[in-house]
């Protein structure tokens, strides 16, 4: 299990979420690629984790409704889509980040 951030701040002009991790690692990663690759069942197959969401209905302007922590491993994000059931754990956003991929 990866260790939590030890800050997390949603720069909504920029459309980005930073995480700011242990010995001061900073990820900036866009709302389009974060919303993109929401983990849940209706934005991914269970079984094979291929992406279900259709990229190109993902809105340019997408932003942070809200986050809320989800005990010591995760964070929900809440999406102006209406979107809020994906559950991002902190090895999720760090494998997002270390292979980010192209957004929308």
């Amino acid at each position: 299990m990866a260790d939590a951030p030890t800050n997390i701040r949603a720069l909504q002009a920029q459309q980005i979420l930073e995480l700011t991790w242990d010995e001061n690692q900073v990820d900036r990663l866009s709302y389009l690629l974060l919303r993109g690759e929401c983990p849940c069942a209706s934005c991914r197959d269970e079984w094979t984790g291929a992406r279900i969401i259709d990229l190109s209905k993902i809105p340019k302007d997408i932003h942070l409704d809200g986050m809320e922590p989800v005990g010591s491993y995760a964070v929900r994000l809440g999406w102006s889509d209406g979107h809020s059931s994906g559950l991002y754990t902190w090895e999720t956003l760090q494998r997002i980040a270390a292979n980010p991929e192209p957004t929308v």
